[in-house]
């Protein structure tokens, strides 16, 4: 099937072969880092003090769900790739975590009364994405949050507009799908801009709904530029990045779009 007849649903082949050098990017100082690092500020600020429960969706290699048991939070953690579970299991997270080996489409918690649910890239590879925030919120104990991020549909056009790929970029804004394509592999996900994600978060039931936008400067330098810039003064770049996430008008800027959203007492 060709790249672009792909449909979102079918990421595992992608991730099993990522998976032995996933945590790399996230260990350097790059714009994969700067990520993690404005998503999990934002995120992490939804807790309780106290010890909690905390579903992360699409767990991937187990990086915040050993962030979260440090802070002494529970974490039930769903992923279906197998090799990313291989390098999860090397972890040893201990009798805090629990691992739910499926589809996250596949998963039922609807008895865990999560205090969370986090999907940091995950959600976008869903067949149906609303259909998922929506069980993402059954999940939930009244008053429990929900902090997704997702590709931002604006991003990857200006993107592919500044690297002279008109076509692509037009055809990305008319199908609302991207192509992530690494190590011979390739995966479909949905791309959103604020609109369409703040509606899938309303129709689930959500309220108080924020969004941020993660790395505007990517959309205006590109993320090379960004990653040197991190490497030369990690600290001002984080905290311009930080400044520019939480201005509204910039959240479809932004690389990825955080949106947070509260079930309701």
């Amino acid at each position: 099937m060709p790249p672009d007849q792909i449909v979102p649903g079918d990421s595992a082949g992608l991730y099993d072969a990522l998976a032995a050098t996933y945590e790399q990017g996230y260990a350097d100082a790059t714009h994969q880092r700067a990520y993690d690092e404005l998503a999990w500020s934002r995120a992490t600020a939804l807790l309780p003090p106290q010890s909690c429960t905390i579903i992360d969706a699409g767990c991937g290699t187990g990086r915040w769900a050993e962030w979260l048991l440090k802070l002494g939070h529970r974490v039930i953690g769903i992923e279906q790739s197998n090799e990313m579970i291989r390098q999860l299991e090397h972890r040893c997270l201990g009798a805090a975590f629990t691992l739910v080996r499926a589809d996250m489409a596949a998963a039922d918690l609807r008895d865990v009364g999560a205090d969370a649910v986090f999907a940091m890239g995950s959600l976008q590879f869903c067949p149906d994405p609303a259909a998922q925030l929506a069980r993402f919120a059954a999940w939930l104990r009244p008053g429990g949050h929900v902090a997704v991020y997702v590709d931002s549909l604006v991003a990857l056009v200006l993107e592919l507009l500044r690297l002279g790929k008109t076509e692509e970029a037009l055809l990305r804004l008319h199908s609302r799908r991207g192509i992530w394509r690494t190590h011979g592999q390739s995966a479909a996900v949905h791309l959103y801009d604020e609109r369409r994600l703040r509606e899938d978060f309303a129709a689930a039931g959500l309220i108080d709904i924020r969004a941020h936008g993660l790395l505007a400067s990517a959309s205006a330098l590109g993320s090379a530029a960004c990653t040197q810039m991190m490497r030369e003064d990690a600290a001002a770049f984080m905290a311009r990045e930080q400044a520019l996430a939480d201005a509204p008008p910039l959240v479809d800027v932004g690389k990825h779009i955080l949106m947070l959203g509260r079930r309701p007492q």
